[in-house]
């Protein structure tokens, strides 16, 4: 009898033990559960601003190469302009020197 009672006790035991620790899971389940949904919003919002910035540097990127080509036409056009300005400079030094040697040739 004695047996049995103490059977029952821990029979019992166990029984508040095992309700007791459901009921801890299930705060822990609900805490996690509430934790999971929070990172989610934050996965969520660093994905919506990765997206913005991405935007940002696609049209930033477009913009620089805009800009180097702008850079290298303004480029092809000065050295095709400093071609000239050489080019003409040198007809200048030819005239220069026949009419010098013309001149000199009319003091004599």
């Amino acid at each position: 009898m004695r047996s049995m009672k103490v059977l029952a006790v821990i029979a019992i035991g166990i029984s508040f033990i095992g309700l007791a620790g459901c009921g801890v899971s299930k705060d822990k389940y609900e805490s996690l559960l509430s934790e999971k949904i929070v990172l989610e919003e934050k996965v969520n919002i660093l994905t919506q601003s990765k997206d913005v910035l991405k935007k940002e540097y696609d049209s930033i990127l477009k913009e620089k190469m805009d800009l180097a080509t702008k850079l290298e036409v303004v480029t092809n056009e000065k050295a095709a302009l400093k071609s000239e300005y050489d080019k003409i400079l040198d007809e200048k030094i030819t005239v220069k020197a026949a009419y010098d040697t013309l001149l000199a040739g009319n003091k004599k």
